[in-house]
């Protein structure tokens, strides 16, 4: 059975890249800190994998998204931190009778 492009190979570095892109995206867009680590984090993991096919090129493309993926979720840490502690903290205070 052969491949279209509207039924794109999901394990495909070009492909992973590009989910990669749009999660790194949608991180940037979403209020929620924790939630935008979560989809940095998921971004990484995907360029991770893409980063470890043997074409040179799409190599370091993945490298380079990985290290601004990296330094992305690591901004996101001490606000997600707060934003997890209030959370706790009212939880807490307001146990469900």
């Amino acid at each position: 059975m052969a491949k279209s492009r509207l039924n794109p190979n999901l394990s495909a570095p070009k492909v992973l890249i590009g989910i990669s892109v749009f999660l790194v995206l949608i991180g940037g867009m979403v209020i929620d800190p924790l939630t935008s680590f979560i989809c940095f984090m998921l971004a990484g993991i995907l360029v991770f994998i893409a980063a470890l096919y043997r074409t040179r090129r799409l190599r370091y493309i993945a490298f380079v998204l990985l290290i601004i993926v990296i330094a992305l979720a690591v901004s996101k840490v001490p606000e997600g931190s707060r934003h997890f502690k209030v959370y706790k903290e009212r939880s807490q205070s307001n146990p469900v009778r």
